[in-house]
């Protein structure tokens, strides 16, 4: 049953992790944005994507507990960077984002749904 279950949240963290990094990926073609920030998005975009294949491929490297600890850590990351560079200054830019209803929305609430899966994760790896 526990192995039923590390498979089932393990491909909803992977599907969600796709549906962050698609969310992310057209923030490049953002012409009013420095070109560091836009190459930032393609590169977390990325990340995300390699996160997404490791959550589900939790049924088979459940052993290697580092990776599901990593991929926590970089969810934190995510969300606490979209939260505040809503406050304070954003690198390269100078100034706090706009808080924004489009992708900024999603991600804060895709960040949150991937920081529960992936504790999860991380608890059901070990």
């Amino acid at each position: 049953m526990l192995k039923q279950n590390s498979i089932i949240v393990g491909i909803v963290g992977g599907v969600l992790s796709f549906i962050w990094a698609y969310d992310h990926i057209p923030l490049y073609n953002l012409s009013f944005l420095p070109y560091g920030i836009r190459a930032f998005f393609v590169i977390d975009s990325v990340i995300s994507i390699l996160a997404g294949v490791v959550m589900i491929l939790l049924f088979k490297l459940a052993y290697i507990k580092i990776l599901y600890i990593l991929n926590l850590v970089y969810w934190w990351i995510n969300y606490l960077l979209l939260t505040l560079t809503r406050v304070l200054p954003a690198p390269l830019i100078g100034k706090p984002l706009p808080n924004t209803g489009g992708p900024a929305l999603i991600a804060f609430i895709l960040d949150i749904l991937l920081i529960i899966v992936s504790t999860v994760i991380v608890y059901m790896s070990g």
